[in-house]
C-alpha cells in the first residue's frame, strides 16, 4: 500500500464521524420525550418556550436521523475511496470520492462538523498532489532490454 497516509486520514475522519454523528444519532433516537424534556430541553430552552417541547423533540430527532444517514453515506464514500487508492491504482477517483465525503459531511451536518470534513479534504488533496516515486528494487527489475546470447529452439 503506497497511499497509507490518505487512507489513515480518511479512516480517522470516519472514526470521528462515528463517534460524534453516530453517538448523537444513537442517543437522541433512543431517547423518550420525557427524558428529553428533563435533560436536553433545558439546555436548548433559550429561544423556545415550554409549550413546544414536543415540536422541539421532533426537530432534534429529525436532525439525529439526518446525522445517521449522513454517517452511512460518508462511510460508503470513504470505503470506496480507500479501495480506489489501494496500491496507488486510481488516486484521482479516490480524491473525488474524498471530496464528496467532505461535502456530504458539511451539508449533512449543516456545517457543524467542518473540522471532520477538513480531514477528507486533506486526504483528497494528498491524493491529487502527492506523487509516489517508484522505489528501486528487485520487483522493479526488467529483463526486456537484455538480449541473451542463447537462442531458443
Amino acid at each position: 500500500m503506497k497511499r497509507k497516509w490518505e487512507v489513515m486520514i480518511g479512516i480517522a475522519g470516519v472514526i470521528l464521524c462515528v463517534i460524534f454523528l453516530g453517538g448523537f444519532s444513537l442517543t437522541i433516537t433512543s431517547m423518550e420525550e420525557s427524558t428529553y424534556e428533563t435533560t436536553v430541553f433545558p439546555i436548548l430552552q433559550e429561544g423556545v418556550s415550554e409549550e413546544y417541547v414536543s415540536e422541539s423533540f421532533e426537530a432534534v430527532k429529525a436532525l439525529a436521523i439526518w446525522f445517521g444517514v449522513t454517517l452511512l453515506i460518508v462511510f460508503i464514500l470513504v470505503a470506496l475511496a480507500a479501495l480506489s487508492i489501494w496500491r496507488n491504482k486510481y488516486p484521482n477517483r479516490g480524491a473525488v470520492l474524498f471530496i464528496f465525503a467532505g461535502l456530504t459531511t458539511l451539508i449533512g451536518t449543516q456545517f457543524i462538523a467542518f473540522s471532520i470534513a477538513f480531514l477528507f479534504f486533506i486526504a483528497a488533496g494528498l491524493c491529487l498532489l502527492r506523487k509516489i516515486k517508484e522505489k528501486e528494487g528487485v520487483e522493479n527489475v526488467s529483463n526486456k532490454k537484455y538480449k541473451s546470447g542463447f537462442t531458443r529452439i
